[in-house]
């Protein structure tokens, strides 16, 4: 016998000893990415000034990646996962119906890590479908930095250009369709429709500023002028596309 053909064969035989099937594997690392509409519009700017002055443009869509790992079953799929979800910037300029006042720029950042089950409507050896539900306490930092122009000096007299940060927390809660087939080897694609619910509503200033309505200190609300606590509503329809890597 040629003893140099038995590492071929040990290895030509290992390769072939893993069939890969989606029903009876167990752990898989994954990654995604979403993309969907947002409830924000300019709620991150909304009561900074006096009333009667109008923003425009607005925060529409929420972008995120999330990564994890998960352990599955033979129905049912625990996803424990860490998502980072960033809005989309908001360029504005504040307008009290004859001039310009100020511009603004808003950026809002969030850190979510979350739990979520997946129940398997339908499986073969290489696809499934599924419902989900995932739940996660989010972290979410603003930062609105203001230029003011030479009329709203006059109409804020002692506000100079100043950046005012805040942050706050919520509970995430998700709710999805989707759809896992085998790409190659022992890789999925992975494919979700969903919708998030996600309200921050206990913002607070997280350095000193004197801004429109006056000076804040750290640990101060974030409130609009009527007194109310302003708030930042994240909810909407979202789309997903990832990956998981079985092991």
């Amino acid at each position: 016998m040629k003893f140099w053909l038995l590492p071929l064969l040990l290895l030509t035989s290992a390769a072939q000893a893993r069939v890969f099937n989606i029903q009876k594997e167990t752990f898989a690392a994954y990654f995604l990415v979403s993309g969907g509409g947002s409830a924000i519009g300019t709620e991150g700017l909304d009561g900074e000034a006096s009333s009667g002055i109008n923003y425009s443009g607005g925060v529409n869509y929420n972008y995120s990646g999330e990564f994890g790992f998960l352990y599955s079953v033979r129905y049912l799929n625990f996803r424990f996962g860490f998502e980072i979800l960033k809005p989309s910037t908001l360029d504005s300029t504040a307008n009290n119906g004859t001039a310009d006042l100020y511009s603004a720029n808003s950026q809002i950042l969030g850190y979510v890590p979350k739990v979520g089950v997946e129940v398997n409507l339908q499986s073969t050896a290489s696809y499934r479908s599924f419902i989900s539900a995932t739940a996660g306490l989010a972290s979410v930092t603003m930062k609105n930095a203001y230029t003011v122009t030479a009329d709203g000096q006059t109409a804020f007299p002692g506000v100079a250009d100043h950046t005012a940060e805040s942050k706050g927390s919520g509970t995430s809660l998700q709710a999805s369709l989707g759809y896992e087939g085998n790409l190659s080897d022992t890789t999925t694609i992975l494919v979700e429709f969903g919708y998030r619910q996600l309200k921050i509503d206990n913002l607070k200033y997280s350095k000193d500023v004197t801004t429109f309505s006056g000076a804040k200190s750290s640990g101060d609300a974030v409130l609009n002028t009527s007194g109310e606590q302003r708030e930042l509503d994240f909810s909407g329809g979202f789309i997903s596309l990832g990956f998981r890597f079985y092991m």
